[in-house]
């Protein structure tokens, strides 16, 4: 075997991806930390014996005891979430304390969006995807001469980069069983990305880094997803991406097909549109069990309102041929999108019932940062809670406990662009009553 040439630092550095306490999700070990395991592969097979990399896993611990499961490090990354900004800077405050020769380097959805203020936390920000630049930074950390932003314009090949090996994290965090449901509950499982980007612009959502799906090769999903089966005993995925199911066919049947290959069951998101039968019975063969469908309202005004391009009548027809197929439909559904007709609960629980979903999540809008009705809420007829902290600030889709009581971070006017704006109070009864009817009927997610 050829001898691996590693890049030699100035002096060996240690090297530490934080992960936050994620206290807020329902189940903190419900998703592996993609991101830090991605960086802390690439940093170990660029430097080898001149970097300890090691993963501080914080998920699950309780935050006022978060810092005494901190060792010394000479760096510490952190790949930032605007939830997770708060409990963030609070543990890299306490972290200063400690290890005061420590740098804290930052990226992240929530940095892209606040650089200004992130600069006053961290000694330096990452700006872009940053596996190019994370190999810089470690260089300059190691030789005293490290900028304040690094700023990388490219968009990556991601298959220029190997899969995240999961050696950081316990066998016991990385394989569990309810990856899927019914008869796969019990199978092992752990959740995979195998493409990035989203070429959509819908005005709830937060996509700094805007571009069209970049799909791994398919020896790579294959050669990623037979060392999850050999090393952790994997048989079942959720697959993150945006989109599995590109619209692009030659694209999809490559993805598929390596899927097929290594005989695992899965999970997946995918548009309500543009995707034929036939690639949904290959799909099915190559071992798809359900897929999370976008529709987020049950109205095609609303749906222009919030720049989400979807046909309603066409989505109806998609997941008709998902049902004949017989692969689950788990739905998707915002409710306070402006615009939303009287009879919101009523359409929406009767669409339900015509489409036939395995589950729905459904959810209580929440502009989160970066997304144009964060930035613009005049616009939308909103006016934000001056009050709400970022932690308080849940990604649209965040909810974990069907039984969780929404609140609002927003009020609309009482005209709006859009018509007569809702109360707070009819938003959260809309939302409640809907619930009832999906608890009532076993459709909770």
């Amino acid at each position: 075997m050829p001898t691996q040439n590693f890049v030699k630092l100035h002096k060996k550095m240690k090297i530490g991806f934080v992960c936050p306490c994620d206290m807020h999700n329902f189940k903190p070990f419900r998703n592996p930390p993609l991101n830090a395991l991605y960086f802390l592969t690439i940093l170990e097979k660029t430097f080898g014996e001149s970097a300890d990399v090691s993963l501080i896993d914080l998920r699950g611990v309780n935050k006022e005891h978060a810092i005494y499961y901190v060792p010394e490090k000479d760096i510490y990354f952190h790949s930032v979430a605007t939830i997770d900004y708060p409990e963030i800077v609070r543990i890299v405050q306490e972290m200063r304390n400690i290890y005061p020769k420590a740098v804290h380097i930052a990226g992240g959805v929530h940095i892209n969006i606040f650089p200004k203020e992130s600069l006053k936390i961290f000694d330096s920000i990452v700006l872009g995807e940053g596996e190019n630049l994370i190999i810089e930074i470690v260089k300059d950390v190691s030789e005293s001469r490290l900028k304040k932003i690094y700023q990388e314009d490219k968009i990556l090949d991601i298959n220029a980069y190997p899969y995240p090996s999961r050696k950081y994290t316990p066998k016991s965090a990385v394989a569990e069983i309810g990856i899927l449901g019914g008869v796969y509950y019990n199978m092992p499982g752990t959740a995979v990305l195998l493409s990035r980007g989203c070429p959509f612009k819908c005005h709830f959502c937060a996509n700094p880094v805007q571009s069209a799906g970049r799909y791994r090769l398919p020896e790579l999903i294959i050669e990623e997803i037979e060392y999850l089966k050999n090393e952790y005993g994997i048989q079942c995925a959720s697959i993150k991406d945006d989109n599995i199911i590109s619209a692009n066919v030659e694209i999809s049947k490559k993805t598929l097909l390596a899927l097929k290959k290594t005989g695992i069951k899965w999970r997946g998101n995918c548009r309500a549109n543009g995707i034929s039968r036939d690639i949904i019975k290959l799909a099915k063969e190559a071992g798809c069990v359900d897929l999370a469908i976008g529709i987020e309202s049950v109205s095609q005004q609303v749906l222009h309102n919030i720049n989400k391009r979807l046909d309603l009548e066409k989505a109806k027809e998609f997941m008709s041929i998902l049902n004949e197929e017989k692969i689950g439909i788990r739905l998707n559904l915002i409710i306070g999108l402006p615009g939303e007709p009287k009879d919101i609960v009523q359409q929406s629980i009767e669409f339900v019932k015509n489409v036939k979903p395995s589950s729905v999540l459904l959810c209580v809008l929440t502009p989160i940062p970066g997304s144009e009705m964060y930035k613009n809420p005049q616009k939308f007829g909103m006016k934000m809670d001056p009050n709400i902290t970022f932690d308080k600030l849940f990604n649209v889709f965040s909810r974990f406990d069907e039984s969780e009581k929404p609140y609002m971070v927003f009020e609309y006017d009482k005209v709006t662009p859009f018509g007569e704006g809702k109360s707070s109070a009819e938003i959260i009864d809309n939302y409640q009553e809907i619930q009832t009817f999906l608890r009532e009927n076993k459709l909770t997610f």
